[in-house]
């Protein structure tokens, strides 16, 4: 699928503004939903998640 030019300048600029942190913190939640998705299909059982209160 492609991205039309002004789509791609404006994910450029948003990348760009976005701070270390917040960057870091994106990329590790989009490897959580792929390891969770590979789990899944895989036939792993799941691991509980914990909420940001720190409980199960």
């Amino acid at each position: 699928m492609h991205q039309s030019r002004k789509e791609q300048g404006m994910e450029r600029i948003s990348r760009s503004l976005l701070h270390p942190d917040r960057r870091e913190a994106k990329v590790f939640a989009e490897l959580e939903d792929d390891i969770e998705a590979a789990e899944e299909w895989a036939g792993f059982p799941q691991q509980p998640r914990r909420d940001n209160s720190g409980l199960l």
